[in-house]
Order: structure tokens, then sequence, then C-alpha cells
């Protein structure tokens, strides 16, 4: 089929390919697994919890996850990324030997994917041979497939929850007739049905310890076969209350080990995972300002969706609203992929109706300014692709260079927010305080990933930058309190606020004036090193020290500001 575009859903634990034609989707399925790894370093927390469950083993390649595949003849060690590339390989000759020659996909992934999972995603997709034309958020194409099917015509909100093998996202959209807007996500990128699998990996495993004395986590071997009966019966656990898992030459000096689990102890053992998924419908909801009983769809997706007690307790958190569990969980997100896919295809046989899906930014971005204070370029939840600029200013005479610390999150104080980089601007044209003028612009494209520019206003001195970050040593956990910190911080951070516009205000009046005196050739002069004192004084000073910049400015203005009217100090009347 000349120039079809396919949509490609690159699982944690299956990948999914499928293409939109002639009014209908085709699915095609690849069984995997690597998504939790790529764009990830290997001492970050999450990845360090499962490393225990892996059927295969990963190496530390300087802080970069290595995954080692045991082949027929000889060991293979290859990068999530290049794994990734293998995958998307494997489900591009599969399509072309059913639809002919294909290279242009939409690919999906996590709505909490950062700039480098998503940019090592695109680079995977590129050495597989494809163009990617858009990486589409899961639950977004979660709801593309839903309003599709479904022929939702009225205005309406509705909530995605997509709980697949390895990652949990939540999305609030509002479709009107031919557009859908994304309101607010939120989501966990260690969070997916595979850690309920492992936790019966656990409970089972103790079960074989404790009347075997035999522990299959010590042979890496046997894991797949582990992890398979185990999602097998979480699976069974969905649609019966108790089930039976059955190992046969599993352990040695016995034919057959069977190992009983019910439902109940299924809960049990996940309920502290599931109510976690509800704290992040709730967070999503609450910051979405949107009331819940104004969501009319509840849409589930992902494979782990189909657990009753999730279900339970979801529906309960709506008022006992009715939950949508029409179509296929699993397949819902490559639908979606396929619809976004075929939106983007000059293919008549793919012609579809268009909706516009409208993506945002989960956290805001921005960068350090005068006096430690967050400076907010792009906020949360705008819809992307975006682009801003804000203006800065030197703060010191004949300055020669300007930082931007850039961060990631809502505390107006920019130190207690996530540091993604620091992009540094030298060789500025010398000036006086303040006059040395540079934009520095945010831009994130259709795929959320960020390029910064920072430019001297009237010369031709630019730096740019694309930010490839990772989580560090910071969990998703960690990460996602940002947001419910905003609120339980606000008043700290009004009071930091009052001490920053006081310090700020002190820190330009004592530079400029400092300017003026070395112009004038007055460094002799002792108000010349009030000035240099009090500037070296203010840097120590910290919230709580509000009285002591107060006495310093009273100090510093009743010695200066005779000197400064007395011989004309530039550069002052705007402080």
């Amino acid at each position: 089929m000349a120039d079809c575009v396919i949509g490609i859903d690159l699982g944690t634990t299956n990948s999914c390919a499928a293409y939109f034609k002639n009014g209908a989707i085709e699915i095609l399925e690849s069984a995997e697994e690597i998504k939790r790894f790529i764009g990830r370093t290997y001492q970050e927390i999450s990845l360090q919890n499962k490393l225990q469950y892996f059927s295969f083993k990963v190496e530390d390649d300087f802080d970069d996850p290595i995954i080692v595949i045991q082949g027929e003849n000889k060991v293979l060690k290859k990068t999530p990324q290049e794994i990734s590339t293998i995958i998307l390989q494997k489900i591009k000759t599969d399509v072309e030997a059913k639809i002919g020659t294909v290279d242009k996909a939409v690919i999906t992934v996590p709505a909490y994917f950062n700039t480098s999972q998503r940019e090592a995603t695109l680079k995977a997709a590129t050495d597989a041979g494809f163009t990617v034309f858009k990486l589409l958020n899961e639950p977004n194409a979660a709801a593309l497939s839903y309003f599709f099917k479904n022929n939702v015509d009225d205005e309406c909100y509705s909530l995605i929850y997509d709980l697949g093998g390895g990652t949990f996202d939540v999305s609030i959209l509002k479709k009107t007739l031919n557009n859908i807007d994304i309101i607010c996500v939120d989501g966990d990128t260690s969070l997916g049905g595979k850690d309920l699998d492992n936790l019966i990996v656990d409970y089972v495993c103790e079960k074989l310890k404790n009347a075997y004395g035999y522990d299959p986590k010590s042979d890496r071997r046997t894991m797949r076969r582990m992890q398979n009966e185990c999602e097998t019966a979480k699976k069974t656990l969905s649609f019966t209350t108790e089930t039976s898992i059955i190992f046969e030459a599993f352990v040695k000096g016995h034919d057959k080990v069977e190992i009983d689990i019910t439902r109940k102890q299924f809960e049990e053992m996940g309920e502290k995972l599931f109510k976690r998924t509800i704290e992040i419908v709730t967070r999503c909801v609450n910051n979405s300002g949107i009331a819940k009983d104004k969501i009319k769809h509840v849409v589930l997706a992902g494979g782990s969706s189909r657990i009753p007690k999730i279900q339970e307790l979801l529906s309960t958190y709506f008022d006992g609203t009715t939950l949508n569990k029409s179509g296929n969980f699993e397949e819902c997100v490559a639908e979606g992929a396929a619809l976004q896919a075929a939106m983007f295809s000059c293919n008549y046989e793919q012609r579809v109706d268009k909706i516009k899906i409208t993506d945002v930014i989960p956290l805001s971005l921005g960068t350090l300014a005068n006096c430690g204070v967050m400076s907010f370029i792009i906020k949360k939840n705008t819809p992307i692709p975006t682009s801003n600029s804000y203006n800065f200013v030197t703060i010191c005479g004949n300055q020669c260079s300007i930082s931007f610390e850039i961060f990631e999150g809502e505390r107006l104080e920019a130190n207690k927010n996530r540091l993604l980089h620091k992009l540094t601007l030298d060789n500025l044209t010398p000036a006086p305080p303040r006059q040395c003028k540079v934009i520095l612009t945010m831009n994130i494209d259709q795929n959320g990933i960020l390029t910064i520019e920072a430019k001297e206003q009237y010369h031709n001195n630019v730096k740019e930058v694309k930010i490839s970050y990772a989580r560090g040593t910071q969990s998703d956990k960690e990460i996602e309190t940002v947001l419910l910190d905003t609120t339980n911080y606000e008043a700290e951070d009004q009071r930091f606020m009052t001490f920053a516009k006081k310090k700020k205000y002190l820190l330009n009046y004592c530079e400029s004036a400092k300017y003026n005196f070395e112009e004038l050739l007055r460094k002799d002069d002792k108000v010349y090193e009030l000035c240099k004192n009090t500037l070296d004084r203010l840097e120590s000073l910290q919230v709580g020290n509000e009285d002591i910049i107060e006495e310093l400015t009273k100090k510093i203005k009743q010695k200066c500001d005779p000197i400064k009217k007395k011989f004309g100090f530039k550069y002052m009347d705007d402080l």
C-alpha cells in the first residue's frame, strides 16, 4: 500500500503495529520487553528495584544499562535503544510482509516519558528505517481509538486510565466536535502490570523456598518461565476467584509443583499499588480544575486495567460511574496510533475524518533568575508544540557571560525544582548593569523534545542546546510529588518571594551604584567600599534575614542617595 503510515505501540511487554485502511484498523502483534530501560541510567532507583525480576542480566556501562542476552553460540550485549531498534526492525519486516514497503510511522510513548527517553525512542526508530511523524502519548492514542469507535459527538470531558505492562498514565481530555484537548496528564513510568506480576513472583518464590528450598531468582534461565506463569495467573484471576500455578520439571526431584493463589490474596498483595494509581488519578483530577462529576467517560486501557479490584476502586472514586470497557484493552493504544498515522498519510485508502489532538507538558519549565527566583517560561499543561521567550538582563557592569540553569517544577524558589541543564552564553557585549539584554527561548516540538536558545538581543551572539536529560538519582515517585509540594509549601514560597524581592532591590542598587563609582573613578570613596561589602554580605543571606536586608538597604541609601543625586548616577532611576 503506497505511502502507508502505520501506528506502533512500542510496548513494555508486547509491541503492536496497526494501520488504518478503508475505514478499518488492522492489528499486527509482536511480543517483546524493553521500554522500561530506554532513556534511563543504570543507577536510577526505579530500575534498580526491578533488576532481580528480569530473566536476563543487566550490566552497568558508565551508568548506561546494558542488556546481556545469551544466544545459542555467543553472548550478546545491547543497549536498550539497540534492542528497541531490533524490535522496530522486526515490526517493519512483519508489516511489509503483509502490506508492502513501509517507512513512515507514528509511535506511542508514555505521557510521562522525559526528553532523553523520547529522543532514544526516536533514534531507535530512525535506525530501524522509520521516519517518525509524531511521538504520540499513549493515553491520547487510547482516547483517539475510543472516540473513533464510539462516535462521541457531544462536547464532554473524559479520563483515560492506562495501566500497561510497565507504565501507568492518566489523561483528562476535553472532546469537542472535531478536537481533543489534553487538559491534564499524570503518571508513573515505573508502575505497571509487570510490578503486579512481580508480587505473584515473590509469593511463588517464597512458597518454593519454604517447601522445597529452591529460589528461582538465583537462576536467570528459569525467570522467564516464572514470569510467564505468574502473568498468566494474574490474568486468570481477573475472571476467576482462584487459580493454580503449575510447574512441571521445575524443581529438582519433583515432576510437578502446584501453588494455589486466590483473587483475595492477590488483591491484598497489590493493595498498595492499586491505591497508588487512584492517588495519581485524584491528583490529575485536582490539577485539571475539572470537577470529577463533569467527567462523563472513564476509559480503560492497558491489560492490567482488567483487574476487578482496580475497576472497583476507580468506579468508587467516580461515585459508582460505569467504566468504559469496550474494545481490546491491549490494542486500543496501537489503534489510536494507527488513526493518528492515517491523518498524516497522503494515501486515499487511509483517509480519516481528522480530529485534532493537542498534548500538554506535565510540569512547568523555567530558569533561575536573580536571587534564586524561578522564572517560569512555559507553564505546566501548556499545549504543545509551543514556544515562549523571556528577556533577561545582566546584573553587573561589563558582565562577560550569563548562565541559565534550566529547571522543571512548580516551586517559586528555583533550587527547590529539578535541575535539567545549565546553559552559558559567553562573550557578552560590555554594558552597564541591566543594559545588556539576553533573550532565552524555550521550544517544545510535537514529540515533547525541548530546545533552548540564548541570544544577545542586539548582537549575533547565540547559543542553542537540545536538552537530553535522565531522572538521575531521583525516582519517578519523588518527581511526581512536585505538584503536591506546590500546594503544601505555598506559604513557604510566598515568604521566599518576599525575601527575594527585598534582596533583588538591594543587589541591583549596589551593583548600579558600584558601576557609577567606577565610571567616575571614585573607587577610593568609602561609600564605594560600602557597596562592595554589602554585596559580599548579601551572598550569605537567606530567607529569615529580611530584617538584616532592610537595615542594609536603609544604611546604603542614606550614604549613597546624596552622592547619586550630586553626580547624576545613571541606570538607577528604574530600580
